[in-house]
């Protein structure tokens, strides 16, 4: 049997992240269009293709950093929620450091990202740099 053209799938495996017609679009620029994909449990999953393709847009839609503007992210075969979202690792290109932002400021920025509120996250950041022994380096 042959798949259709621009859909992924993993044959005769537990299927573990599954997405449906995922669709973003900024402005009248289309990021996403149309993407199914299929991803089995204990596979190392990832995108190739040119600048611009998509890709990144797409897997922001799977952690849900970004509003789709259509389609849909299955986690075993139901929507998506935060907690599966936590279980899931992605290494962008990019690491997502942003170079102008002291680090202090990111890790606390990132801690906030796992849903930690502010004070604590700049609370944690600072015990860690302490921990690690980098806080006369720390903001």
């Amino acid at each position: 049997m042959r798949r259709p053209r621009g859909v992924l799938s993993v044959w005769c495996m537990e299927t573990v992240i599954e997405t449906h017609a995922l669709t973003k679009k900024f402005g009248e620029r289309v990021a996403v269009n149309g993407v199914d994909l299929t991803v089995a449990a204990g596979v190392a999953f990832g995108f190739l293709g040119p600048n611009g393709a998509g890709k990144t847009t797409a897997m922001r839609a799977v952690f849900g950093l970004v509003e789709l503007d259509a389609g849909q992210v299955l986690w075993n075969g139901r929507p998506i929620e935060a907690a599966e979202r936590m279980r899931v690792g992605y290494m962008p290109e990019e690491r997502g450091l942003y170079p102008k932002m002291r680090v202090g400021e990111q890790l606390a920025y990132l801690a906030t990202l796992h849903g930690m509120d502010d004070a604590s996250a700049r609370e944690a950041a600072a015990r860690w740099a302490e921990r690690l022994g980098v806080h006369e380096r720390f903001p």
